[in-house]
């Protein structure tokens, strides 16, 4: 952030940083708008670090990568990275109610956060996600950076409740599927499909038309919740292979640009 450190910036005009102690002399000089140019100074700035999941029942599914070992290696990915800048990590795990055993206030301590990922591996999920429209209430009031973790396999209006209640932070959705859920559907043949939410199954007769209107249901399912979070201000980051830092990478990039 801009402030009294000892690194350069960038060159602005006095008006908008009126300390003539900083005044550039050669940068006024050359200014094409003959205005006094003034040197501007970073200096670093801690950031605190949330990630908000969903542990209701339906982030208890295995496909290729099972969830709960994602959500683990998030943890500890997310802490790791937020220990290495002298930044701060919290966790709030979400279901119905929120479990007081999984709220981690921010910390700088890597054994409780490991202690945490560990724990996530052996949870039972259940219930559902309600508490995620409560997680605000266990945020600190300066803003933060969180990680807001489900598959989001609820209706579009909690998900504009929660958006509401995260508003003062800035907010990246991650989005956790497996391709096993609808794409490595079978050409034919008889599949069970069973809601970890209720825990009801429905028997279905596959056929290459079912299988292509179950695909193109997620590609429009994808669609509308680009478009909720967008509302807000929020691109969402689908994880479709799990828990990979290359995808973290590229999207902080596409965000800078």
């Amino acid at each position: 952030m801009i402030g009294s450190g000892p690194l350069f910036k960038h060159h602005e005009p006095l008006i908008a940083n009126p300390d003539p102690r900083r005044l550039d002399l050669r940068a006024s000089m050359l200014d094409p708008f003959a205005q006094y140019r003034v040197r501007a100074y970073q200096q670093k700035s801690a950031l605190t670090i949330y990630l908000v999941a969903d542990l209701s029942a339906s982030m208890a599914f295995s496909g290729h990568n099972a969830k709960p070992q994602i959500l683990s290696d998030l943890v500890n990915g997310c802490a790791q990275s937020a220990f290495e800048y002298d930044d701060k990590f919290g966790f709030i795990g979400c279901s119905h109610p929120i479990d007081t055993r999984f709220l981690l206030p921010a910390c700088r301590q890597p054994g409780r956060t490991r202690k945490l990922a560990r724990a996530l591996l052996e949870i039972p999920f259940k219930s559902d996600s309600k508490g995620l429209e409560h997680a605000a209430h266990h945020l600190p009031v300066k803003r933060s950076l969180v990680f807001l973790v489900s598959d989001f396999h609820f209706e579009s209006q909690r998900i504009s409740r929660i958006m509401h209640g995260l508003s003062r932070h800035d907010v990246i959705p991650l989005v956790l599927w497996d391709d096993s859920e609808y794409r490595d559907l079978p050409q034919w043949g008889i599949v069970k499909y069973r809601d970890m939410e209720n825990a009801t199954t429905r028997t279905l007769l596959m056929r290459p038309a079912l299988k292509q209107s179950i695909i193109a249901a997620f590609r429009q399912r994808r669609r509308l919740l680009q478009q909720c979070f967008r509302a807000f201000g929020a691109e969402p980051l689908f994880l479709n292979q799990g828990y990979q830092v290359e995808a973290f990478n590229h999207y902080f990039q596409q965000r800078v640009l």
